[in-house]
């Protein structure tokens, strides 16, 4: 699963248009990712400046 710490975030939005699978979407300036879409690729935390997204096993 993958998760977002919301206090890490910063809305800049790089992860969204990264994400095969459309998992990624912007509520209120914070990442949000529908981990029913997700394949936990593992690209969104990859790419984040801040490491936002933090992937964990099930």
């Amino acid at each position: 699963m993958v998760s977002v710490d919301v206090n890490q975030c910063t809305g800049c939005g790089g992860c969204i248009d990264l994400c095969p699978v459309i998992a990624i979407s912007m509520i209120n300036d914070i990442v949000t990712i529908n981990n029913d879409i997700c394949t936990e690729c593992g690209i969104c935390v990859k790419v984040c400046p801040v490491r936002a997204p933090n992937k964990t096993e099930h």
